[in-house]
């Protein structure tokens, strides 16, 4: 493994270490998801949220795209997928998110509305 690799690898892990920023990722590998989501999710203030999401962003982790009033988050690494896969276990089933006001958990069972039962410190 070559030096820079092993940056790599323990820039990804701090990033990992942090409760707030573990949770977000675990629900993003369930599909995209607006700030007002990952919100309702972590039980956190918006702010809190959004520097989260912002250092993941800057990482190169996570990636953003707007749409209308709404910015939406995804998993930009494939290798994250993996690494959660093998520390958390399958992402599950999907459920709606009840208390979230984004357009899509405002519709029915949206696939990209869901919530684990894993709580964040």
């Amino acid at each position: 493994m070559k030096r820079d690799s092993y940056r790599y690898a323990a820039r990804l892990f701090r990033l990992l270490s942090h409760p707030a920023r573990l949770r977000i990722l675990d629900e993003l590998r369930r599909g995209e998801a607006c700030v007002c989501h990952l919100q309702a999710v972590l039980g956190r203030p918006q702010v809190y949220v959004s520097q989260q999401l912002r250092v993941l962003r800057e990482a190169g982790v996570i990636e953003s795209y707007k749409d209308g009033l709404f910015v939406y988050y995804r998993l930009a690494d494939p290798h994250i997928e993996r690494i959660l896969e093998e520390v958390l276990g399958p992402a599950g089933e999907a459920v709606p998110l009840p208390g979230c006001t984004c357009p899509s958990c405002t519709e029915i069972a949206s696939p990209s509305c869901n919530v684990s039962a894993m709580e964040v410190e």
